[in-house]
């Protein structure tokens, strides 16, 4: 597959491209555009737990600056590290919160849709889920890659992908 001293060139081509080019540009990285879906998909691999090893490390480094500038600071290149003591407002009870706002909820409160519960309560009211569900969201179309564990995959997935490196068809 890809070896160590790969996987940092590729970084370094990265890291280089974005200096060169900015973060808005796309990347143009022939070795991998030349790869197949098993080299992409391990090379996607060691990005993910790069990036999960890179993540434990500043926190850990974030922890020690914090201990090292409680109640300091300090510049570092275009950015300015603050040790300081903060709070958050965390509720005793959500309901207790809602019972308080009543009908005041929509000034307070920006909600993301659990369109489950919006089905149940349209069932409860005898009204027909489908039409409720039209009526209120608009399906849109989106491209995306998912990941996931296989043991988390769809059932027909994994009886269609029964050994590694397989690629299968899948129709819309």
């Amino acid at each position: 597959m890809i070896n160590r001293e790969e996987f940092y060139k590729l970084i370094d081509e990265v890291k280089n491209q974005r200096i060169n080019f900015g973060d808005n540009e796309d990347l143009d990285i022939p070795e991998i555009a030349d790869m197949d879906a098993d080299q992409l998909a391990y090379l996607r691999e060691a990005i993910d737990t790069m990036k999960s090893d890179l993540s434990l490390m500043k926190s850990y480094v974030d922890d020690r600056i914090r201990g090292r500038l409680t109640g300091k600071a300090f510049r570092w290149g275009d950015k300015v590290y603050r040790g300081r003591n903060g709070s958050k407002l965390v509720p005793y009870s959500k309901d207790k919160i809602l019972d308080f706002l009543g009908d005041d909820w929509r000034i307070a409160i920006r909600p993301e849709f659990r369109t489950t519960a919006i089905k149940a309560i349209a069932k409860e009211r005898g009204l027909d889920e489908k039409v409720i569900m039209e009526s209120l969201f608009e399906r849109v179309e989106t491209e995306q890659l998912d990941v996931v564990p296989v043991n988390k995959a769809p059932k027909f997935l994994k009886e269609l992908l029964d050994e590694d490196s397989k690629i299968v068809e899948l129709g819309d």
